[in-house]
């Protein structure tokens, strides 16, 4: 993973053209891979489709997990950092006026055929082309018409954050792979004792260390199943080597199984 410091990511804002957005919107493809943009802001809205693999959005509330074939919404002036895993994905922008948000939170959607579509399909009108093509224009504020009713399709993949810079650094190093973090390199990131990363990561996020890995993994694990992926795959895929033992914490955090889980939310998406 490249973690990009504050330069690079302005410029990176500046190269999309996020610092100067025109018109009612625009789009774009994104092709970064196992990227780290640090803390920043942009005026316009933000819908992102994960094309490829899992990417992740944390704002000062906590971590959002975005799986593939789902979109995230960011809504304007919202302070985030994203990690974009392999596969990039499409960016959409939209004036603040063209999409009403009175939530004003990130959350994940399903991403329906229609809107996964849609989405693609703007990436051909990039910065100030709704200014001067009618057709772009007109797709663009359609489009935005329908954000309104995908917002109400809100998934349950967030975690709380911490503000503490040694538990943010814990937090990064976990987040970065869920399935080999540890609390004993947890520690060694934090650069505290055991005693004190306990009492500061409890007072941080509301949860104790083997918690917040537990429902790290599991929420990552309904993005995997929310693709159709095998259970046992997924089990694996986020650390676990006894699939009993998956289904008994995957239950106990979503209060269904695994399997009853994926046919829910793909049946939903259909």
């Amino acid at each position: 993973m490249r973690a990009l410091d504050d330069a690079e990511t302005q410029n990176a804002i500046h190269a999309h053209g996020l610092d100067r957005p025109t018109g009612i919107g625009f789009a774009f493809l994104g092709a970064a891979c196992n990227i780290l943009y640090d803390w920043h802001a942009h005026d316009y809205h933000q819908l992102m489709y994960a094309a490829g693999g899992v990417a992740q959005i944390e704002t000062d509330r906590g971590l959002h997990i975005l799986p593939q074939g789902r979109a995230v919404w960011i809504p304007a002036k919202t302070r985030h950092r994203s990690l974009i895993t392999d596969g990039g994905g499409a960016s959409l922008h939209f004036s603040p006026e063209a999409v009403e948000d009175r939530s004003r939170h990130v959350r994940i959607v399903v991403a329906s055929p229609l809107m996964r579509e849609m989405i693609l399909f703007a990436t051909r009108w990039p910065l100030g082309a709704s200014e001067t093509d009618p057709l772009a224009d007109a797709f663009l504020r359609a489009l935005a018409l329908l954000c309104g009713e995908w917002l109400q399709s809100e998934l349950p993949l967030f975690l709380p954050s911490a503000a503490h810079p040694s538990i943010r650094r814990a937090l990064d190093y976990a987040s970065a792979d869920l399935a080999a973090a540890t609390l004993t390199e947890a520690l060694r990131h934090a650069a505290l004792s055991e005693r004190t990363f306990r009492r500061l990561f409890a007072r941080e996020t509301g949860l104790t260390w083997q918690n917040w890995l537990g429902q790290a993994r599991i929420q990552m694990a309904m993005g995997l199943l929310i693709q159709g992926r095998r259970i046992t795959d997924v089990a694996a895929d986020v650390g676990y080597a006894s699939l009993s033992a998956f289904a008994k914490a995957f239950a106990q955090i979503a209060g269904e199984g695994p399997a009853q889980f994926r046919q829910r939310h793909r049946s939903g998406a259909s």
